[in-house]
């Protein structure tokens, strides 16, 4: 555990962005490292490790030495004379205390701080996958801006050829002034269209830069090929993966660990009105030099002795603190229903958007085959000069309108599934 907690995973070297364009593992693995989060989420998990270690302590007895020396003088007068006498004193000591039998206090303390290391670590592993899943998002929406600038830019060339076409008619006397100025309208529509997904480009490459521990106007780009889609093995029936969900989500694990620390710490409270048993025992010696006729001292002590505490009355600190803890039990046990029904909620949401989704991919991949067919007999009709502009128009539209939809379903298929997977405490490569 100590290993573990050391200080997270081996890192990159920030800056070092290989050229081309980065992949999704780059992404999480380089915001892991570099994400603040995750930082604060390792020191809080050895935090309370050394707090663990603390309560074990009590445990073991505790040993002090102490040494001194000091010089003296001292002036006596009498009859007219004075007497002076100096000395030098030394003490070396050693005490052991050891506490033997509480009636199991330090056991519970125990208990409790074990418990609350294991909320940590559940909260290192949630807060770990709340930041793969921001950089999954930001590349995935890298990802689809991408594709939609791609498609911006297919239109815009196709538009330019219907102008081209429709100028021609125009100018070898075919086609009439409308047609032409349409196609134009079109045509500077889809310029601007182009423009606008390109400044998208820009704005999801500044997050995705930030989010891997880079500056904000690192151009990144990631991997545009979009026939490939992860598999969903993990994809169960709804009934196994709510279990599944219950019994793996780190937010539930975390709860559950909270609810254990504040039953230990009720425990020890209830347990401070008993007595505890202690050992104690010392040695001394004590050294006195003169330097007058007054002879030196040498003093050894030593002691052992069994000491019984009995608390009686303490202004009913004791009694406000068990109260504190048993309310600190109910909230920690409604805490943890919350989270449960909170869980279950995300995972049924997130599985229902993950079937919605794979419908619309496979929708969308028909619709664009569909447009794009459509686009293709309009645009032979128009050269042939049977189809009108209108028909092309319609046609161009019905493309871009059925091509973006599809960018992202994609999208949105790749981030549900991995939103199911987080919320069933599924950890996917």
């Amino acid at each position: 555990l100590d290993a573990e907690l050391a200080g997270g995973p081996e890192c990159p070297a920030q800056g070092f962005v290989g050229a081309g364009p980065i992949s999704l593992a780059e992404v999480v693995k380089r915001a892991l490292c570099h994400d603040p989060r995750t930082r604060q989420a390792w020191a809080e998990s050895r935090l309370q490790a050394a707090r663990l270690g603390l309560a074990r302590a009590a445990y073991l007895p505790t040993v002090n030495a102490t040494l001194s020396r000091a010089r003296t003088g001292q002036s006596i007068g009498q009859g007219g004379s004075t007497a002076r006498n100096d000395g030098a004193t030394r003490i070396a000591q050693l005490e052991l205390g050891w506490n033997l039998f509480d009636f199991g206090q330090r056991e519970a303390n125990v208990e409790s701080a074990r418990q609350t290391l294991q909320a940590a670590v559940a909260s290192q592993d949630l807060g770990v996958q709340t930041v793969f899943l921001d950089a999954a998002n930001a590349y995935f929406a890298l990802l689809a801006a991408q594709g939609e600038l791609a498609v911006a830019r297919e239109v815009e060339r196709i538009n330019l050829q219907s102008f081209m076409a429709a100028e021609a008619k125009h100018a070898a006397g075919v086609g009439d002034l409308t047609s032409k100025l349409q196609t134009q309208t079109a045509f500077a529509q889809a310029i601007l269209a182009r423009v606008r997904a390109e400044g998208a480009v820009r704005n999801a490459q500044g997050r995705l830069a930030v989010s891997v521990g880079e500056s904000p106007a690192r151009p990144l780009t990631v991997d545009a090929d979009d026939a490939r889609l992860p598999d969903t093995d993990f994809v169960k029936g709804i009934g196994e993966m709510l279990e599944l969900a219950q019994q793996a989500h780190p937010e539930l694990r975390a709860a559950r660990a909270r609810l254990e620390a504040a039953r230990a710490r009720s425990n020890a409270a209830g347990r401070a009105y008993l007595p505890t048993l202690s050992l104690s025992a010392s040695r001394s010696h004590t050294g006195r030099d003169y330097t007058s006729a007054v002879p030196d001292i040498a003093q050894r002590d030593s002691s052992v002795a069994l000491q019984l505490a009995v608390p009686i009355f303490d202004g009913f600190a004791k009694h406000y603190q068990v109260r504190a803890a048993e309310a600190d039990v109910d909230l920690a046990r409604a805490d943890l229903k919350s989270v449960e029904q909170r869980v279950a909620l995300e995972v049924w949401q997130a599985f229902q958007s993950l079937q919605s989704e794979t419908e619309a991919l496979s929708s969308t991949e028909k619709l664009l085959g569909f447009a794009t067919k459509s686009l293709e007999v309009a645009q032979g009709r128009f050269k042939a000069g049977v189809g009108s502009t209108l028909e092309l128009l319609e046609a161009q539209r019905a493309m871009a309108d059925a091509a973006q939809p599809r960018i992202s379903a994609l999208a949105n298929w790749r981030a549900t599934r991995l939103r199911l997977a987080t919320s069933l405490g599924v950890n996917l490569e």
